[in-house]
């Protein structure tokens, strides 16, 4: 079932992911070349501007959010690199951003920046020329360098796309800030984060400036976890993919694992006893697995995976059975 809204959406969801954008399919990828044989994949796009309020007369300070993506290919490839850092311009500003230095993917946000205009409720990357991003690198076979990313095409500004459970179904609403021919999106589900299929469609606006707000309900979804994502379809039929969120249909009393404090952004977070001796587990939204560890204390030290939603999973390792929730980090 599919009904276009146009009215400002309560936010009380499942899992959701605010203020961010599709990145285009074919977005820009710089490929640095090593002489041990492997080669180190790039990929940095701002996605979103954070101000530190939204009550802003004589300006704010703001971060810029960047979704990066590194990978290595070839032979001889290290664990590491030594250096992979860089920085974000917006304007005739230059923001500093740092990168995990082995294979991985998600958020980080810049360093913060000073803005002497009261605009902070309504900045995005684009009102900002937020385009600039320049990345130093060095590693084994890989002398210290600055290289250019060149940009990469937004065609949707997503201001939100969550999922809840809905008296036996999934609701899902997503909010566009802008939008430039874009055709329809189209709602996928997976079990695995993996394997994507088309559950639903609904038309786009093609161009808009404004706000506009989209649901629909998945009348038939997958028991227990199950990850959906938007693809978005261009007029000339270019594809994009937005971030992916889970949502768990068992409900929140069978296989709910209690963390405190949640949202986090502290260097610890409080397990409950009942996952002393498990094998805990953090995950992104696409299900790559960023942390694992064997539990044994009331504390868990949070690994360095950056801000966002990712899924906490504490496993029995004889019975198998398994407690799950979703970890907010900001």
């Amino acid at each position: 079932m599919l009904f276009p809204l146009r009215l400002p959406m309560a936010i009380s969801l499942a899992a959701s992911f605010f203020c961010t954008a599709f990145n285009n399919s074919a977005q820009a990828e710089v490929v640095v070349h090593s002489s041990n044989g492997y080669d180190v994949h790039i990929s940095v796009v701002p996605i979103a501007i954070i101000p530190n309020t939204y009550s802003c007369p004589w300006g704010y300070t703001y971060r810029v959010q960047l979704s990066y993506t590194v990978t290595f290919t070839g032979p001889g490839a290290p664990a590491s690199l030594w250096v992979l850092q860089g920085t974000v311009g917006c304007g005739s500003t230059s923001q500093f951003f740092n990168l995990p230095n082995s294979p991985s993917s998600g958020t980080v946000n810049s360093a913060a920046a000073w803005r002497s205009v009261s605009d902070c409720a309504t900045a995005t990357v684009a009102s900002l020329d937020c385009t600039d991003v320049n990345v130093e690198i060095s590693g084994p076979g890989i002398p210290y360098q600055i290289i250019t990313i060149p940009g990469s095409t937004l065609p949707i500004t997503l201001v939100d796309f969550s999922a809840m459970p809905d008296n036996g179904q999934v609701r899902l609403d997503w909010a566009t800030a802008s939008e430039q021919d874009n055709a329809y999106f189209t709602v996928e589900r997976s079990a695995d984060a993996a394997t994507f299929a088309p559950v639903l469609q609904q038309p786009g606006a093609v161009n808009s400036s404004s706000m506009l707000y989209y649901s629909a309900l998945d009348g038939s979804p997958l028991p227990g976890l199950s990850y959906y994502r938007l693809r978005q379809t261009d007029i000339n039929g270019t594809t994009s993919y937005s971030p992916v969120v889970v949502v768990d249909n068992h409900g929140a009393a069978a296989g709910a694992l209690a963390i405190s404090p949640n949202p986090s952004s502290g260097e610890t977070i409080q397990l409950p006893a009942s996952a002393v001796g498990k094998t805990v587990q953090i995950r992104s939204m696409t299900g790559q697995l960023l942390y694992t560890v064997q539990f044994t204390g009331s504390v868990l030290q949070c690994p360095p995976i950056g801000t966002g939603i990712f899924l906490l999973q504490a496993t029995d390792p004889v019975s198998g059975r398994s407690e799950q929730c979703l970890m907010v980090r900001r």
